[in-house]
């Protein structure tokens, strides 16, 4: 099995189901290519498990658990002559961490690897990437070597652990007798499986460290202990026994780290309330700058109280680099791009203020904590009207209100009239009007979009028109704007782009300064939605007060982030957002889903006219 197979592989383990586009978007790589690699995983593993799909779902299903793990263990940490890349820059960090107080020379590892020194020069590069996420840098002082340089001594032990122990063992052997006391030890305090393998292997990586004159002697800066000195007495005796030393204050922060990432009854109620009390004071800082940044009118006080634990042990996970599964999807992320917004704010606040590394897999559990404040935020009651034009019964009208609050989530007034004549004499603006007859009048066709009343019993086609329609009502009110451009000549993803915005630029909607945050967006994450569609979002600081839609058509399909784009939705959110613009926001989301989905749908807007607005979506769909 080749890296790349390895790496989904575990992906799956790590994941319930996953579809196409979520694959694509995690490795980068074509539908082909990821078939195929399936294909081989499948008849690697043949009797242990199998990758099934399922409603264009893929999933793993595990037969053989042991052999599974052994296969696991085995990949990473055969030893191999050293064909694989990020074996040999684990080697080349394992050399410089032994060679701590002295250089390492480039040519010495070039021989020791037996591959080129401009390969070695090349796994450097990558190395030092690597590093960067730990704030670990790789210094070269001329004539004598490479040496590595960390601002807190603790990190030497999270590299260690994260990028030198996934391929070696660590030398750390103890008696059976000691593991057996160890293990009930750790388990007094949490029984769970993967803490008493993570805090052996954590004793296994300071004895390691040891060996090379490497101590941690310092307290570890924003990390919270949660766990009294007394609870943890009889475990900190026998690992000092077996490392022949008594332990230092950083060095028990690390080895105990996996106690301090969730919640323990073995928990001291002091020392928990005084974490709490840090983070309370920290996100009193935090909160004011996302609301400067994205003035969304959110009871603050109220969110603190649901996500302090959570934050709490976000903080104690990114001290020590500890990785989360990304529980939710980019598909579910880009659902929910404002809750989505502030949570990546909030994250790059907290590591700009402690001076950590956040990884990208905390913003979906975030998520999810502003997503409910926003919905409580947004709970204001609103009052769809829907007509009916008969003949139609009783039974009929129950149905359809039933269908439509079922997908509104809102408050529903249906009237209720006797012909096309008595519905012409409305004052009142209809979301969607209902009928059997064939209604031609202009007053009419103002009114709403006309829908048969067969229609009510496909749901999927009552919820496209419904989004339409939601759409179109804020269209007509001023709250959103929506323009499409057929790009001319070939540009790329990027070119397209930057004309959408200059041509927004240049009639006042959008100003320069949001060129310059889309472009640092798109270096912090793809904006590539799947099936074609490419999504950027940017906060608007123009002041105007409506969500703006432009839509660019590619006459052929461009690459990018090895991704097909046909169309592109740039979508602009104006920094200051009330309930009702957070509300069209999320219609337009929904609405764009639909584009991407139905093809019916977007073949309508490849022949968008401008002089017609949106209901001319709903065609024979």
């Amino acid at each position: 099995m080749d890296r790349q197979n390895f790496e989904m592989l575990n992906f799956f383990i790590n994941n319930d189901a996953l579809t196409l586009r979520e694959l694509q978007t995690h490795f980068s790589i074509s539908r082909v290519t990821i078939t195929k690699n399936i294909r081989e995983i499948n008849d690697y593993l043949d009797g242990v498990a199998k990758i099934n799909i399922n409603q264009s779902k893929f999933y793993l299903v595990i037969k053989d658990y042991s052999a599974i793990a052994k296969l696991q263990t085995n990949f990473l940490k055969q030893d191999l002559d050293f064909n694989d890349p990020a074996k040999r820059q684990a080697t080349i960090l394992k050399e410089l961490l032994k060679n701590i107080n002295g250089y390492v020379i480039v040519d010495d590892l070039a021989d020791a690897l037996v591959v080129s020194r401009g390969t070695i020069n090349k796994d450097l590069r990558a190395l030092k990437t690597a590093l960067a996420f730990y704030d670990v840098k790789i210094e070269t002082k001329t004539n004598r070597g490479m040496h590595l340089k960390v601002d807190s001594d603790y990190k030497y032990a999270v590299i260690t652990r994260n990028l030198v122990g996934k391929y070696y063992e660590l030398e750390a052997t103890w008696d059976s007798p000691t593991d057996v006391k160890l293990t009930n030890l750790i388990q007094q305090l949490d029984f769970n499986a993967d803490t008493v393998m993570t805090i052996k292997r954590n004793i296994a990586v300071i004895k390691w460290l040891r060996k090379y004159d490497i101590r941690i002697d310092k307290r570890v800066p924003h990390y919270h202990q949660l766990l009294s000195d007394d609870a943890t007495e009889p475990l900190r005796e026998l690992i000092t026994e077996m490392i022949s030393s008594s332990l230092s204050p950083g060095e028990w922060d690390f080895i105990s780290y996996p106690f301090n990432i969730k919640k323990l009854n073995a928990d001291d109620d002091e020392l928990v309330k005084l974490a709490l009390t840090d983070v309370d004071h920290l996100m009193q800082v935090v909160f004011p700058i996302i609301k400067q940044k994205f003035d969304v009118n959110l009871d603050f006080k109220r969110l603190l109280m649901e996500l302090r634990y959570h934050l709490l042990f976000l903080i104690n996970r990114a001290i020590f680099g500890v990785k989360t599964e990304g529980f939710i999807s980019v598909d579910m992320l880009n659902k929910y791009p404002v809750s989505t917004e502030l949570a990546q704010l909030c994250l790059s606040s907290i590591a700009q203020r402690l001076n950590v590394k956040i990884r990208t897999q905390e913003v979906g559990y975030l998520t999810v904590y502003f997503q409910m404040e926003l919905e409580e935020y947004m709970s204001a009651p609103v009052i769809h009207r829907v007509a009916l034009v008969k003949p139609i019964s009783n039974s009929m009208k129950k149905f359809i209100t039933e269908q439509l609050k079922e997908l509104l989530n809102d408050d529903l007034q249906i009237d209720i009239f006797n012909s096309e004549s008595d519905l012409e004499k409305s004052p009142e603006k209809y979301l969607l009007i209902f009928s059997n007859s064939f209604l031609t009048g202009n007053a009419l066709i103002q009114h709403a979009p006309i829908i048969r009343l067969n229609s009510v019993f496909n749901q999927g086609t009552l919820r496209e028109r419904l989004q339409i329609s939601l759409v179109d009502e804020a269209v007509k009110r001023g709250l959103c704007k929506f323009d499409v451009t057929h790009f001319t000549g070939k540009p790329t993803y990027t070119a397209g782009v930057k004309q959408l915005i200059n041509q927004e630029i240049d009639c006042g909607q959008l100003t320069h300064e949001f060129l310059t945050d889309w472009v640092k967006r798109e270096e912090l994450s793809s904006s590539i939605f799947g099936d074609g569609v490419a999504l950027p979002h940017v906060i608007d600081k123009s002041g105007l007060n409506r969500i703006l839609v432009t839509v660019g058509l590619f006459e052929n399909p461009v690459v990018f982030d090895n991704q097909k784009v046909n169309v592109v939705f740039l979508v602009a959110i104006p920094n200051k957002l009330d309930a009702e613009l957070s509300r069209i926001l999320s219609q337009v989301y929904d609405l764009i889903r639909s584009i991407a989905a139905n093809s019916n749908i977007f073949n309508n807007l490849k022949n968008y006219d401008d002089n017609r607005g949106l209901i001319q979506l709903m065609e024979a769909i």
